[in-house]
Parts: structure tokens; C-alpha cells; sequence
């Protein structure tokens, strides 16, 4: 939860769905400067944004959206996801040491930042 990001103004894509966190997701890119993972640029998303980050020859797609609830309030519900495509292999590992990692430098960005009120995982 937080009020850093803009949940009010919504940046409308040429698909002409509405898409919120997009500063959310550039943000993210600049405290992670520096880092193992090396971040593309955000594009907009079916819902939200999304950003594709790589490591150690893995890939992995980054999700920025707002909770539904919460459009417009002043500290509100961000939603981020952190997923590995996945190749025809059925038996495969979703987790690897690299998404462990991207997600301990997504908490601690989170977590530094006075005005991010609230992380939860699911």
C-alpha cells in the first residue's frame, strides 16, 4: 500500500483498455539500477504493466496493476507479480535461486521506502 504511485489518472494504450502502474513500474526499474537483474522497458499490459528482467540466463516478467478496491484512494493496493515463462517442460522448476533473489531486491525496495505502508506476499 502506498500513495507514492497514481491512482486516479489512468494512461489509456492504444488497445484502449485503461491501465494503471506505470510509474510503479518505472520507479522499480531506478531503485533497482545497480543490481544482478537488468530491466526492458514497461509496456502496457491486458491489465496494469509489465516489464520483462533477467539474470543469469533467466527471464522473467514483472506485473504492475492496482487493486481494483482501491482505484482512487490515497494509499492505495498495488499489486505486483513475478513470474518465469515457462517452456514446454512439465516437470520444471517454477523457482530458482535467481527469482529468490528478484524477489528479496523487490521487498527490500519496498521495504525502504518510507511511504509504502504495507508488503504482503501471496
Amino acid at each position: 500500500m502506498s500513495s507514492l504511485f497514481d491512482s486516479v489518472t489512468l494512461t489509456a494504450p492504444p488497445s484502449g483498455s485503461l491501465q494503471y502502474g506505470e510509474d510503479l513500474a518505472k520507479w522499480i526499474v531506478k531503485k533497482a539500477e545497480g543490481s544482478e537483474f537488468r530491466f526492458e522497458k514497461p509496456v502496457p499490459a491486458e491489465h496494469g504493466w509489465t516489464e520483462a528482467v533477467a539474470a543469469d540466463g533467466e527471464r522473467f516478467m514483472l506485473g504492475f496493476d492496482i487493486a481494483e478496491s482501491s482505484v482512487g484512494t490515497d494509499y492505495a493496493e498495488w499489486l505486483i507479480t513475478i513470474d518465469k515463462p515457462r517452456k514446454w517442460i512439465i516437470f520444471g522448476s517454477k523457482d530458482s535461486p535467481s527469482r529468490g533473489r528478484l524477489c528479496d531486491l523487490i521487498h527490500n525496495i519496498l521495504r525502504e521506502e518510507r511511504q509504502v505502508r504495507e508488503v504482503q506476499w501471496n
